[in-house]
């Protein structure tokens, strides 16, 4: 059987939906950090990121950051991870699949001249965020709750038959939405996130928040939650955080000092926000050893031949 589940993940493959082109499908909520090592896939992979953030590197030194409401294209053959190894705690869904033969897109709304201009726009789009359309925004969490709802389609038509036409309708709207300008952050989200940054080693409430920017609590929230993908709170935690492992690689300081001077009121807090958003405890953080250098480019970037349906691939 060719779909994976765990606690966190459904990861659904050819065989399961009857579409040859498909790699994977899956959704994937995490409340913890989880490690995601080097890896590539033989099409492209469209990650969707309704909640959280999270950041890629790739092959060659890019970083890239995915926030909620956004979505990545990574094209094929290109070697990628986690942000040092480690994907954030976040809420999203991953649709691969290989684009060169048409006769694989049988069974979906794409004739050959569509699987043609998708893969000619998803290859311009590569490597870059783009922001959800409105359509995305309501189809893709139902797409994820499609999927925690049917974990084995393949033993169930008429769930397959659901699936292969969700995933139809979001390759479409993710291609009309390609290329749209991004739009740039609003003001008062823009004041927001400059206050938050300037306070990290302060005790700042929400209430201070809102008196500073000059919204409404809930308005803000909404706001700042579609603009970013997270809640005020949520982003004060993680830059906090990334404050703190800089000083941790950076500098001798203790644990201790280091905790208070990112924004934390004790140790133990620190250690457990810590390890929730880069997966490791300060201290070992610390002695980790810098992770094996990515190649210095992608793998193998000459066409492939047209290739049976594979199993999803175990990581993304």
């Amino acid at each position: 059987m060719s779909h994976r589940m765990n606690n966190q993940a459904i990861t659904l493959g050819a065989n399961d939906l009857g579409l040859p082109m498909l790699i994977h499908l899956s959704r994937v909520r995490a409340q913890a950090a989880r490690r995601i090592t080097w890896h590539a896939h033989e099409g492209f992979e469209l990650l969707f990121l309704l909640g959280g953030a999270t950041a890629y590197e790739f092959a060659g030194g890019n970083t890239l950051e995915l926030h909620g409401g956004h979505f990545l294209v990574i094209p094929p053959r290109v070697v990628h991870r986690g942000h040092q190894n480690m994907r954030s705690p976040s809420t999203l869904c991953g649709l691969a699949f290989r684009a060169e033969d048409p006769a694989e897109w049988r069974g979906t709304a794409f004739s050959a001249p569509d699987v043609a201009s998708l893969r000619d726009d998803l290859t311009a789009a590569g490597l870059r965020e783009h922001a959800f359309s409105p359509a995305l925004r309501w189809l893709i969490p139902r797409l994820t709750e499609i999927v925690a709802r049917n974990p084995t389609p393949a033993a169930d038509p008429a769930a397959a038959l659901v699936l292969r036409s969700w995933v139809s309708v979001v390759l479409a709207e993710a291609r009309t939405t390609l290329g749209r300008p991004r739009s740039a952050p609003k003001a008062f989200v823009a004041a927001a996130i400059e206050y938050l940054g300037r306070n990290l080693d302060q005790p700042v409430s929400m209430a201070d928040l809102v008196r500073h920017v000059g919204f409404g609590r809930a308005r803000l929230f909404d706001l700042f939650k579609a603009e970013t993908g997270l809640t005020p709170h949520d982003y004060l935690q993680r830059l906090r955080v990334e404050k703190a492992g800089r000083l941790l690689r950076e500098t001798n300081l203790p644990v201790t000092e280091i905790a208070l001077t990112a924004g934390f009121n004790s140790v133990q807090y620190f250690s457990t926000v810590f390890a929730r958003y880069s997966g490791l405890a300060p201290s070992v953080f610390r002695k980790a050893a810098d992770p094996p250098a990515a190649p210095a480019a992608p793998i193998n970037t000459s066409k492939p031949s047209p290739r049976p349906a594979a199993k999803p691939n175990p990581t993304r």
